[in-house]
């Protein structure tokens, strides 16, 4: 007995298809900006709420794209920079879209304007 002996076994294929398509998630290259704002949500543990450090580690708000780019890909690496931390192993975890699609994302972020020690006082 064949499929084809069933009539109308079609649409509920097409249908069990479609069901399942539509809770796939999207490859990384299809991701827009505002999926990167999930995946920037790890960086904010270290480098503050939308890339804006108040501390020693860098702020990444703000900088140029392709320099977050290249940081990114150095850290991922097998010969990462100098004096790197955890951020070699953070690095690893993503894939080179989704390291385009957070430095989009950092880039597009306005920096933090300087804080005097004047304007403390204040």
């Amino acid at each position: 007995m064949s499929l084809k002996s069933f009539k109308g076994w079609q649409t509920p294929l097409a249908a069990v298809a479609l069901a399942m398509s539509a809770t796939m998630p999207l490859p990384a290259s299809a991701q827009s900006v505002m999926d990167a704002s999930i995946l920037a949500g790890s960086c904010f543990n270290c480098h503050g709420t939308d890339g804006r450090s108040n501390g020693a580690i860098p702020s990444i708000a703000g900088r140029p794209q392709l320099a977050l780019k290249n940081q990114m890909l150095a850290f991922k690496s097998d010969q990462p920079p100098a004096g790197t931390t955890v951020m070699t192993r953070i690095a690893k975890g993503y894939t080179d879209q989704e390291i385009d699609a957070l430095a989009l994302y950092f880039s597009q972020i306005k920096q933090q304007a300087a804080v005097s020690q004047k304007d403390l006082k204040k």
